[in-house]
């Protein structure tokens, strides 16, 4: 992924771990989404994604 340039997650467009609970409040009204989860999902799931989502490398 680095040698394509594609942004280094979340914080290669701008967005930091502060912003993870503003992201997890916005998806958790995905329904469609979140109620086709294999397991039961809730906003400090959400959260947690999105805050390991800032940087992969």
């Amino acid at each position: 992924m680095r040698a394509t340039g594609v942004p280094n997650g979340l914080s290669g467009v701008g967005l930091t771990e502060d912003d993870a609970g503003a992201l997890a409040d916005s998806a958790i009204h995905q329904r469609r989404a979140i109620g086709n989860a294999p397991l039961e999902t809730g906003r400090d799931d959400i959260r947690g994604i999105f805050e390991h989502a800032v940087a992969y490398w």
